[in-house]
C-alpha cells in the first residue's frame, strides 16, 4: 500500500507513456495502403486492455482514499506547466471550429493560463484559489470538448479519436471537481480518480496533430502533481 502511494502519479505517467509508445508502434506497423488502420490486431486489442486496467487502477486507489504527503511546491509547478501549455496553445492556434465558438476557446485558454498561474501562487502559499480561477480550465476544457466535436465525430476508425476525446472527458471531470473543492462541494475520490485518468489519457493521446502535443503534455503533468497540493489550504483573505 505504501508503495502505491508513493509511486502512483509517476506510475500513471508511465502507464499513459507505454499506451502512447503502443499506439505509435500500432500506426507505424498496421497502416494499409489506403492509409488506414488494421484493426482487430493483438496490439490494437492490447492498447484497449492497458487502458481499461489503467482505469481500474485508478478506481481502486481512488476508492482506497490514498493519500500522498502535501508538497505545495510540486502541485505549484505543474499548475505553472498546465497554465503554460495551456496559454501556448491558446496563442499559437485558434480553435477548431470558425466564428465565435473557436474565439471563446482561444480567450478561456488564455485565461486559464493566466489563472493557474495565480493558482500555483496561492498552492505555494498553501492558500486556497478563487473559485472563478478554479473555474476557468473548467470551462475551457468544456469548450475544447465542443470545439472538437466535430473533427472528432468524422473520423472514420476509433483509433482516431478515442483517446483525445478521453483525455478531454477526464480533464473536465478533474478541473470540475477541483473547482468544487475550493467551494467544499468537490468529491476527493473522483478528483483522485480524474487526476489519474486525465495523467494517463493525455499522454497516450500526445499521438495526435502537432499543435495539441504540448496541450496533452503538460496537463498530464499538472493533473498528477495537483495530488500532491495541501488538502486543507488557509482560505484566502
Amino acid at each position: 500500500m505504501k508503495l502505491l502511494r508513493h509511486y502512483l502519479p509517476s506510475g500513471a505517467l508511465l502507464l499513459g507513456m507505454e499506451c502512447y509508445y503502443l499506439r505509435r508502434v500500432l500506426y507505424v506497423m498496421y497502416v494499409d495502403e489506403t492509409g488506414l488502420l488494421k484493426t482487430g490486431t493483438a496490439l490494437e486489442w492490447g492498447v484497449y486492455a492497458l487502458t481499461a486496467l489503467s482505469a481500474l487502477l485508478f478506481a481502486m486507489a481512488a476508492k482506497k482514499q490514498i493519500d500522498l504527503t502535501p508538497n505545495p511546491a510540486v502541485a505549484a509547478v505543474g499548475q505553472c506547466i498546465g497554465g503554460l501549455g495551456l496559454g501556448w496553445t491558446a496563442l499559437r492556434y485558434p480553435g477548431e471550429m470558425p466564428g465565435m465558438l473557436g474565439n471563446l476557446w482561444r480567450i478561456l485558454g488564455i485565461a486559464s493560463a493566466l489563472c493557474l498561474i495565480w493558482s500555483a501562487w496561492c498552492t505555494f502559499r498553501r492558500k486556497n484559489t478563487p473559485f472563478l480561477f478554479s473555474l476557468a480550465p473548467c470551462l475551457f476544457w468544456l469548450t475544447h470538448l465542443i470545439d472538437n466535436y466535430r473533427g472528432w465525430s468524422g473520423q472514420p476508425q476509433l483509433q482516431s479519436y478515442l483517446f483525445a476525446l478521453l483525455a478531454t472527458m477526464s480533464m473536465v471531470l478533474f478541473t470540475y471537481h477541483t473547482a468544487g473543492e475550493t467551494v467544499d462541494m468537490g468529491k476527493p475520490r473522483m478528483r483522485c480518480f480524474s487526476a489519474l485518468s486525465a495523467g494517463f489519457l493525455c499522454l497516450a493521446a500526445i499521438l495526435g496533430p502537432d499543435k495539441t502535443q504540448p496541450l496533452w503534455l503538460s496537463c498530464a503533468i499538472w493533473a498528477v502533481t495537483s495530488l500532491y497540493a495541501p488538502k486543507n489550504p488557509k482560505k484566502t483573505e
